[in-house]
């Protein structure tokens, strides 16, 4: 009871928002209108319509059943809209009325991770997995978070239960290829990359992922060759310029290095992120 007050306090709170002019003017006037205006105006890329077409049925009909996946769409509208507060209180509130429903924990979750509050994913993974242990998806992005964490041991476990029940996941060999180099282990993490490029030979990513840990084994030209072969199949990751910067800095091609660092900044790299290799450079 509690719950659904709370929730139908959030809906309230929508009718006294002023609305943009394009809802005041629209002439729908019912519940199933609004949801399919919201469709119309996500297939035109208009992402603020669609979050107040989506907030005005929920308007009309507070104690609508549907409403547990209004939220959910409503706050993944929200998060392309970079509200992100607005968007966690939106799963909150989905996750309320969906109960048995994981839907709306894997999308938390996945929000979680995006703000870099890795326990908070952690634990809504956690919930999506004690309903389905075998949920490849869940226990993968668990495993990083668990990573990012610092917790290269649960990660492991993570990815060794998606081995048991789906040997050839190529989840969790990228997973494990991501923990061995996050343990130094270079060489179990190179074996492991070798396999996944092999396999998915168009990956700049993988190419990426790789340079890194030639970098890290100072095999620089190994590492020289995937990363400017990863730029060469996508020139815009800021996270390639800043890698192929450090390789450079290494071999001592101190101003092409300077130029890849202004590049990796100019793709939206914070300079937060580059401290150290711009002090190097000064």
């Amino acid at each position: 009871m509690h719950k659904l007050i709370s929730i139908l306090l959030v809906i309230g709170a929508y009718s006294v928002i002023s609305l943009p002019a394009f809802a005041q003017n629209d002439s729908i006037s019912t519940y199933d209108g609004w949801i399919t205006a919201s469709f119309d105006a996500l297939d035109e890329d208009n992402n603020q319509r669609a979050e107040q077409c989506l907030k005005n049925a929920m308007r009309l009909e507070p104690a609508n059943p549907q409403n547990g996946l209004l939220f959910v769409n409503l706050g993944t509208i929200q998060r392309r809209l970079g509200k992100l507060q607005d968007a966690e209180i939106s799963y909150t509130c989905a996750i309320s009325l969906l109960d048995e429903n994981t839907v709306a924990y894997s999308t938390r979750a996945s929000l979680y991770a995006e703000i870099e509050q890795y326990q908070k994913a952690i634990d809504d993974y956690s919930v999506v997995i004690s309903r389905n242990p075998e949920d490849e998806d869940a226990l993968y992005e668990r495993a990083l978070c668990r990573l990012m964490n610092n917790d290269t041991i649960g990660a492991r476990l993570d990815l060794e239960t998606i081995d048991k029940f789906n040997p050839k996941s190529a989840k969790s060999r990228l997973g494990m290829a991501m923990v061995y180099k996050a343990m130094g282990e270079n060489a179990m993490a190179v074996e492991l990359y070798d396999a996944l490029i092999k396999a998915n030979p168009k990956s700049w990513s993988l190419l990426r992922d790789r340079a890194e840990v030639y970098f890290f084994s100072k095999r620089l030209g190994a590492a020289m060759l995937d990363i400017d072969k990863s730029i060469q199949m996508n020139g815009r990751d800021p996270l390639s310029y800043f890698l192929r910067a450090k390789i450079r800095w290494a071999k001592g091609d101190r101003e092409y290095a300077r130029r890849d660092l202004n590049r990796a900044i100019e793709l939206g790299l914070p300079q937060s992120a580059a401290a150290d290799l711009i002090e190097k450079m000064k």
